[in-house]
């Protein structure tokens, strides 16, 4: 019997954006298990994350912070139009090839994952080109960084509908160790640019994302010859592609308004500013693996959960994920809130210290960017109505964080470029954590709201001239704040631990 998918909506209306599906019936052979996808998905991400922040601590300390500004923006540019259809593309082949391979219909997925590849290729080699000569347009790139922005952004672009489309497939395992291997080899070839006086910033991660291109292809290509290269399947075409067009809008409106902010530091603050929010983006990506990786493996069980109509596990999932992520990363980011200068200070040298204002405000955006991971997971795996609002809220947030730039980017530079996407990012989680809480009858909103006030009081002692760099008075203050958290902590974390050993037992059968 072929099951509804629970995400679907009438006329495709996707979640924003929801991470890489596994397929739930029959593992396919080659497949992964849901906890062990989650664990290997984590390795990947910190590989990932690590070679941006390497890449980006190795530039800027050889660079001018003006000069580093600039390759934050071509990198942005191209984040960005990987978000415009490949965004799209990639969740679609994330959900529908793992749909159809769940239906036990291999034909299906392989269909659908040539039409979205082909349709993929053509928007990453038109971004590319498109991308680089606009990016060049505006900020007047010489040849060597115009050919590296539109080689980046079609090897980006593809990276990511690969990485979903592996996933689809279940080749988790084989996309980790991939992942795993051009990272490193994008790190060795950064230090090789920056060992040789070469300016091209740009080409380690093109040779990482080319070759992660290459080797993922092969091993889809191996995958569909074991298989017997099964027949030309059907799949229902207008609801792929209404998927992937509302896909992008939704990423775009998320991931990319994150990737837009250093596009729009570069329009309205000073060059030398705009390397402070490169660094800022820089800095909060390694704070979001343990949420990503959450959701790898959380999206799939909630959907379980909603097909087999058990609400009651649905509600405890998005309880106990959000109370844990909750307690869990509110000390994380008050620690960060406190030892941002000196964090800039480690990652770009001293020129970077003036920037710990920005960081701070981004560091507060990921803070409710973070806390809404299982709110949306719940609600895009349940019905069409529940799956459309976490697109709303993305879109929602953009707008009011774009309004409230607008207004404040020209008087305040970084810092209001930065205080705009902390707006539209509290606007864009809190729709989807409330509307989550009221359909499950949750009482987390005391709970919560008590890490928000322990995050504004760590915003207010950075404030203080003593914060401003390392001292004893400073680290006797941020060791005071710490404490005063675990202590106003202390019961969500008694109960937090009490959830996690009343969910210690075997898994339910799905």
């Amino acid at each position: 019997m072929r099951l509804k998918d629970p995400t679907a909506s009438g006329d495709g209306a996707p979640p924003t954006p929801a991470p890489p599906a596994l397929p739930t019936t029959g593992p396919a052979r080659g497949g992964t298990s849901v906890a062990r996808a989650g664990a290997l998905s984590m390795l990947a991400l910190v590989a990932v994350g690590g070679t941006r922040l390497v890449h980006g601590s190795l530039t800027s300390h050889d660079t001018d912070r003006a000069t580093y500004g600039l390759v934050g923006i071509m990198l942005a540019a191209s984040m960005v139009a990987s978000l415009l259809l490949p965004g799209g593309v990639s969740s679609g082949l994330a959900k529908f090839v793992a749909f159809h391979r769940g239906a036990g219909d291999p034909a299906g997925a392989w269909a659908v994952h040539r039409f979205l590849s082909r349709l993929g290729l053509v928007a990453a080699l038109v971004l590319g080109v498109g991308t680089a000569l606009l990016v060049r347009w505006v900020y007047g790139l010489g040849p060597l960084d115009t050919a590296s922005l539109a080689l980046l952004t079609t090897t980006y672009s593809l990276y990511t509908t690969d990485k979903s489309a592996m996933y689809g497939h279940g080749l988790v395992p084989q996309y980790a160790r991939i992942e795993l291997g051009t990272s490193l080899l994008a790190v060795i070839a950064t230090i090789a640019v920056i060992v040789t006086g070469e300016t091209g910033y740009l080409l380690p991660l093109c040779l990482g994302y080319g070759l992660f291109v290459l080797l993922s292809r092969r091993q889809l290509w191996l995958r569909r010859r074991a298989e017997g290269a099964p027949a030309a399947g059907r799949f229902h075409r207008r609801e792929v592609v209404t998927f992937v067009v509302l896909g992008s809008i939704g990423t775009l409106a998320s991931a990319g308004f994150l990737q837009g902010t250093q596009l729009l530091a570069g329009q309205f603050a000073d060059p030398a500013e705009v390397a402070y929010l490169v660094a800022a983006v820089a800095l909060i990506a390694p704070l979001y693996f343990l949420p990503r990786a959450l959701a790898l493996a959380l999206f799939p069980a909630m959907a379980g959960a909603h097909g087999a109509g058990d609400a009651g596990a649905v509600r405890r999932q998005v309880d106990g994920a959000t109370r844990a992520l909750a307690v869990t990363m509110t000390p994380v980011f008050l620690l960060a809130l406190l030892v941002a200068p000196i964090v800039l200070v480690l990652f770009g040298g001293g020129a970077y210290a003036d920037g710990a204002p920005v960081l701070r405000l981004m560091l507060c955006a990921s803070f409710f960017g973070i806390l809404q991971v299982p709110s949306v997971n719940a609600l895009a795996s349940g019905s069409p109505a529940q799956a459309r609002i976490p697109v709303v809220s993305a879109v929602l947030g953009c707008l009011v964080g774009l309004i409230l730039v607008w207004l404040t980017a020209r008087p305040m530079g970084a810092a209001g470029v930065a205080l705009g996407y902390l707006v539209g990012t509290a606007v864009t989680a809190t729709i989807p954590v409330v509307v989550a809480g009221r359909i499950h009858r949750l009482t987390w909103t005391p709970a919560l709201l008590r890490c928000v006030a322990l995050l504004a009081l760590g915003a207010l002692v950075a404030q203080l001239e003593v914060m401003r760099g390392w001292s004893w008075a400073a680290g006797a203050l941020g060791a005071g704040v710490l404490c005063v958290a675990v202590v106003v902590l202390y019961n969500d974390l008694r109960r937090m631990l009490t959830l996690v050993r009343a969910r210690s037992g075997p898994p339910p059968v799905r």
